[in-house]
């Protein structure tokens, strides 16, 4: 049998294509199906194979990728590969005198550590302290295969505001970690930029960067470039933009084997780029953490089958407790799931050949390039970080990303778009005052830091408020919905009241109309209502304001009234008759969280 399935059918053009879905918009403009990407791009509704013509290969180590645990304590070692983990990353940090995660200050605690996970490959994050224990490091390559190093000044640079190192041995300590097979010591820190509210663009185009300043590191003191491609490593983020973060790790191997080609032909293509990819904290909230769940599922699949070689998911429940079980084993699981359920183990590139991630690797790659070659012809990756050009551009785009998320721009569920008002988590307190730290600490340093503060941050403040207040046996306070009028829009209305207001964990009691303004205030002061919400629709506003401003002030003097909805034509009569406030779609959420709570609970 030699003919083609649906041979028999005519071919129809992109034109044809194009003219259905004119006729279905019914006069719409076209624009009204393409959409703009964070990095200022457009998506067409569709794509054929004339837009996918001379695509580059995407080049790869191996096919799959290894599902890494991250371990900050002795006892999660046990059975690391029983539990499904085919890597572990050891964390050991210490600052100042303090120390986090595991006790790492000889060559004996590192190897007995390292003898406690088998065989598995190991990723060491010890920051400026890698150098102390390079030989040590190297000599793990025999049980273990893949050992990684995290050294990385301009990363520790941007989380601590120094280098952790002098400057004129940055170069003499990228030649002590090379030229062993099997290890590479210098790791690129690009997830950090992630968690700091950066684009996937920003991300891609910092990397590029970076990673150029450190290979011209090595060859300044006399690496080969083949060793120096080989001793750096990419940690990247990975966001909850699906299709677009499996076009950015796509077009990161794409654009390093460019890079790696412009010093020696052919090398991009020897020795392909070595991706780890962290999901990124900066998406994940505290309030509904389930959701996170399917955050971390839906990122690990981008970063798979965008082909990264290490993938690693944050617990669900990881802002309350870095020693969650649970979490860690749901994120270990969606992970074996993609491999044993999706088989995306089993090809070199899962995305290869669909029209939609080729056209948008290929736009996302032009962005980047675009931005990186910018960066280098002002001096680089260092001298931008050093100016705080770096730092300024992902303050911008994160403080965006928040405004956007307060006025509802941008959802995430659980914290702006289906809050649970009943939901209660009092022991936030805790990681909310390191947030905070964080948030306001110091800049007298050498280098402008980033703070890792998750987009979900000022929601999380002003909500956990409720939490405490709550848990010290006070009175939770009331919300009153007033419907009124017109069916249609005051149920409408109470639905986006109760929203709306959701964020505050209040309690919120509706109600199924009322047939007169005074027996919804009467109803309200029977329950003891501390705010109450007129819904109705903006015809009828004019009528029931009068009456409603009257009766609140007889009956409930020291209550708050508001207005569901925005009647531009009434908003001075409304204010004028002492409306507190307007809640609608365009209205700043955090600052109506922080009015309402300064107002009610007194902090």
């Amino acid at each position: 049998m030699n003919e083609f399935l649906f041979s028999d059918f005519p071919e129809v053009s992109t034109e044809d294509w194009k003219n259905q879905i004119l006729k279905d918009l019914k006069g719409n403009p076209w624009d009204k199906v393409t959409w703009e990407t964070e990095e200022g791009f457009k998506i067409e509704p569709f794509y054929r194979k004339e837009d996918i013509t001379d695509l580059p290969r995407v080049y790869k180590r191996s096919s799959g990728w290894y599902v890494t645990e991250t371990v900050t304590s002795e006892q999660e070692l046990s059975d690391l590969a029983k539990k499904g983990a085919d890597a572990a990353v050891l964390i050991s940090h210490e600052e100042n005198g303090n120390h986090f995660g595991l006790k790492i200050s000889t060559t004996a605690d590192l190897e007995k550590l390292a003898s406690l996970t088998g065989n598995l490959p190991l990723i060491f994050s010890l920051a400026t302290r890698t150098i102390n224990f390079t030989d040590s490091l190297k000599k793990l390559i025999p049980s273990h295969n893949t050992v990684l190093g995290d050294f990385d000044p301009y990363g520790t640079a941007l989380l601590c505001g120094e280098l952790g190192t002098e400057e004129p041995t940055i170069g003499k300590s990228f030649s002590n970690l090379s030229g062993t097979k099997g290890f590479a010591g210098v790791g690129i820190h690009s997830y950090t930029l992630r968690d700091a509210g950066a684009s996937i663009g920003q991300e891609l185009a910092y990397s590029l960067s970076w990673g150029v300043d450190y290979l011209n590191r090595h060859l300044d003191a006399g690496v080969s470039i083949e060793e120096a491609a080989a001793n750096i490593w990419f940690w990247m983020g990975i966001g909850s933009d699906y299709f677009t973060e499996i076009a950015k790790f796509r077009a990161m191997r794409i654009l390093w084997t460019e890079i790696l080609n412009a010093y020696k032909p052919g090398l991009g293509e020897t020795v392909p780029a070595l991706l780890v990819a962290r999901t990124s904290s900066f998406q994940f909230t505290a309030y509904d953490p389930y959701v996170n769940m399917l955050r971390g599922t839906t990122s690990a699949m981008s970063a798979v089958m965008g082909g990264a070689d290490f993938v690693s998911v944050l617990p669900f429940d990881s802002e309350y407790s870095a020693q969650q079980e649970l979490g860690k084993r749901i994120a270990r699981n969606s992970q074996l799931l993609l491999r044993y359920e999706s088989f995306l183990d089993k090809v070199e590139d899962p995305a290869a050949g669909s029209y939609y991630l080729e056209v948008l690797t290929k736009k996302l790659a032009e962005t980047a390039w675009s931005k990186f070659q910018t960066l280098e012809t002002e001096g680089g990756f260092g001298e931008a970080l050093k100016q705080g050009k770096i730092q300024k551009e992902i303050r911008e785009r994160a403080d965006k990303k928040r405004n956007a998320l307060a006025t509802k721009k941008e959802i995430l569920l659980g914290t702006n778009q289906y809050p649970l008002p009943s939901e209660r988590h009092p022991e936030l307190s805790t990681s909310l005052e390191e947030t905070s730290k964080l948030k306001n600490f110091s800049q007298s340093s050498t280098y402008e830091r980033l703070a890792p503060i998750r987009l979900s941050y000022e929601f999380d403040k002003w909500r956990n408020i409720t939490d405490v207040h709550v848990s010290s046996g006070k009175t939770l306070p009331k919300i009153f919905l007033l419907t009124i009028g017109d069916l249609t829009m005051r149920k409408a209305r109470a639905g986006f009241s109760s929203n709306f207001l959701g964020c505050l964990g209040y309690e919120i009691i509706d109600s199924l109309g009322f047939p007169a303004i005074k027996e919804g205030v009467s109803r309200a002061k029977e329950l003891g209502a501390e705010i109450v919400v007129l819904c109705s629709s903006d015809e009828e506003y004019a009528n029931y304001l009068p009456e409603f401003a009257n009766e609140m002030k007889a009956q409930l003097p020291n209550s708050w009234k508001l207005l569901a909805g925005y009647p531009k034509d009434l908003i001075t009569q409304a204010e004028s008759l002492g409306i507190d406030d307007f809640i609608h779609m365009k209205r700043n959420i955090v600052e109506f969280m922080e009015k309402a709570q300064t107002k009610w609970i007194g902090k």
